[in-house]
C-alpha cells in the first residue's frame, strides 16, 4: 500500500484525493499546502498529516508519493526536489512551462518514476480511437482537427494570483485549458513535423497571456492537423477531436465517439470535476497504482515539445518550427 501526499488543494487536488481513494493500492497520507483554508479541508475530508512547507514534507519517510496539484511555475523544480528524495512522483500538466525545465527533468528522471498527467488518454473514447488508428481498418489518415471553445473570464484569472501571466503560468489556453486536446494529435494520429502559430488575446485585457490560439501541424504519417482553441467564447462545451481517415471519419464530441455517423464508444461521467473532463483522473491513477500502467516523460514528450514549438512560432509571426 503506497502511502500518498497531495501537493498542492486547490482545483485539481480534490480530484486527486477521490482518485486514489479509489485505488486498491494507494491511500490518501498527507497533504501539503501552504493556504490554511485549503489544507484543512484536506484534513477535514481525509484526516490526513498536513504540512505546509515542501521540504519538510520530503523528509517524511512514510511518504512514498507524491502528486504535484501545484500552479505551474511550481512543477519543475518539485518534481526535481522530490525524484532527489526517491519518491515516485505523479505530476499534472504542464509537466514543465520551458522546454529546457523539459529536457533537465528526462535526464533526471533516468529510473522514470514520474507519472505524467494526461489522464484524457485513459477516456474510453479516446482508448477506441486508439485502438482504431493502430489497428489500420480505417486505412491511413488524411487530416485531423481538434477545437477547444471554452469561456475564462476575468473573475476567474483574478482568483488566483499565478494564472494569466508568463512567469506563472507560461502562457495561456494552450498551454493550460488546450493541451489535452492538443495531446491527441501525437497520441492518436503519431509524432508531428512542425508547426505554424498564432495567438491573440481577443477578451480578456486583464491577462498578460493569450486567450486564443489557432495552429496547423504537418504530421510524420503525411497528414495536416488543424488546431483552434479559445477562452474567449460564452460557454463550455466539450472539446472535438476529429480524424478524416481514408475509409471513414471518427468525430469525438461530447464524450462520445462517432465512427461513420454510429457511436461507438462513450465516456463515463465524473464523480467530481467538470462534466466535460470525463473519468480519466480516477482511471489514470487507479492503473498506475494497481497495474503499474502510466505515461512517462518519454509518452509525453511529443506534446510538450509540440506546445513549446508553437509558442515559439506564434512569438515569431508564425514560421515554421521543426520538432
Amino acid at each position: 500500500m503506497k502511502n500518498v501526499c497531495i501537493v498542492g488543494y486547490g482545483a485539481i487536488g480534490p480530484i486527486h484525493a477521490a482518485a486514489i481513494n479509489s485505488t486498491d493500492s494507494a491511500r490518501l497520507y498527507a497533504v501539503c499546502e501552504t493556504d490554511a483554508d485549503k489544507r484543512q479541508r484536506c484534513v477535514d475530508a481525509y484526516s490526513v498529516v498536513a504540512y505546509s512547507d515542501f521540504d519538510e514534507m520530503l523528509a517524511d519517510e512514510k511518504i512514498d508519493s507524491i502528486h504535484i496539484c501545484t500552479p505551474h511555475h511550481l512543477h519543475f523544480e518539485m518534481a526535481k526536489k522530490a525524484l532527489a528524495a526517491g519518491k515516485i512522483v505523479v505530476c499534472e500538466k504542464p509537466i514543465t512551462m520551458t522546454e529546457g525545465e523539459f529536457s533537465s527533468l528526462i535526464e533526471i528522471d533516468v529510473e522514470r518514476r514520474l507519472c505524467a498527467v494526461f489522464q484524457n488518454r485513459c477516456n474510453p473514447s479516446i482508448e477506441e480511437l486508439k485502438a482504431i488508428v493502430d489497428s489500420g481498418r480505417l486505412g491511413k489518415i488524411k487530416t485531423a482537427k481538434a477545437t477547444v471553445t471554452w469561456c475564462r473570464d476575468a473573475s476567474y484569472y483574478a482568483k488566483d494570483e499565478w494564472r494569466g501571466k508568463w512567469a506563472t503560468e507560461g502562457g495561456g489556453v494552450l498551454i493550460n485549458q488546450s493541451i489535452h486536446t492538443l495531446d491527441y494529435f501525437s497520441y492518436l494520429c503519431g509524432d508531428i513535423k512542425s508547426v505554424r502559430a498564432q495567438m491573440i488575446n481577443f477578451a480578456i485585457p486583464e491577462i498578460e497571456v493569450e486567450d486564443t490560439m489557432s495552429a496547423c501541424l504537418q504530421l510524420d504519417c503525411g497528414a495536416r492537423g488543424i488546431f483552434f482553441a479559445t477562452n474567449a467564447y460564452g460557454d463550455n462545451p466539450a472539446p472535438t477531436f476529429e480524424i478524416v481517415f481514408e475509409k471513414g471519419i471518427a468525430r469525438y464530441e461530447q464524450g462520445k465517439l462517432f465512427v461513420n455517423g454510429e457511436v461507438v464508444a462513450e465516456d463515463s461521467k465524473p464523480k467530481t470535476g467538470k462534466m466535460y473532463w470525463g473519468r480519466g483522473h480516477e482511471m489514470l491513477i487507479r492503473k498506475f497504482y494497481d497495474f503499474g500502467e502510466y505515461f512517462t516523460l518519454d509518452d509525453v514528450a511529443m506534446t510538450m515539445n509540440t506546445v513549446f514549438a508553437m509558442y515559439k512560432s506564434a512569438n515569431n509571426s508564425g514560421v515554421e518550427i521543426i520538432i
